[in-house]
């Protein structure tokens, strides 16, 4: 049986933590590597049933009754919606709720 030296057995454990270290490095540093991330505005997030985003936003002020722009794809046939708009136009009545209750105006 061939034993092989340490350092050419450990070679490929020594390649895959220096590649951890320098993911974690990037991330930490605000890099992401792979992707990059987005924040979505109110009216996405309503559209998108993400009820803690909805809620974070509204939190930090994000005015309910403002007109936000859409991603493509987002809300069908939009570039920019106010979140009620983008909550209806997706069937999402839980955030139509959150929304309303947190004084947006169902004109």
């Amino acid at each position: 049986m061939r034993r092989w030296p340490f350092f050419v057995a450990g070679a490929p454990l020594a390649v895959l933590m220096l590649a951890r270290t320098l993911l974690i490095a990037l991330s930490l540093a605000g890099r992401p590597l792979f992707w990059a991330i987005e924040p979505l505005t109110l009216a996405e997030a309503a559209a998108l049933r993400d009820g803690g985003e909805v809620a974070r936003l509204l939190a930090d002020g994000a005015d309910p009754n403002a007109r936000y722009p859409v991603r493509r794809g987002v809300v069908r046939g939009r570039t920019e919606a106010t979140p009620l708009e983008a909550a209806r136009a997706a069937g999402r009545p839980e955030i139509v709720q959150l929304l309303l209750e947190s004084g947006a105006r169902a004109d």
